[in-house]
């Protein structure tokens, strides 16, 4: 049996959605990418060095105006989304 090459496999979890994304900086790109993710059924690990955008995220509250507040709580609450500041 022929062994797959990582990049299938990497391709084939992100086909059948069981590819866990993860996002360096949480700012005006990070955050809304970190949220297309999840919306689209995938497990995100948000990563950032602000303690308080860390903090803000847990509690499900936006940090950026244009993101509503329950965008990030559903995401958070859904279990698809964690948040660190350890990298």
């Amino acid at each position: 049996m022929k062994e797959m090459k990582l990049t299938d496999q990497t391709l084939k979890k992100i086909e059948n959605g069981s590819a866990v994304i993860g996002v360096v900086g949480l700012g005006y790109v990070g955050l809304p990418l970190i949220l297309g993710f999840v919306s689209r059924g995938f497990q995100v690990m948000g990563i950032d060095i602000d303690r308080k955008k860390i903090d803000s995220l847990r509690a499900g509250e936006s940090y950026i105006e244009h993101i509503p507040s329950g965008s990030i709580a559903e995401a958070v609450e859904s279990g698809k989304l964690e948040v660190t500041t350890a990298f």
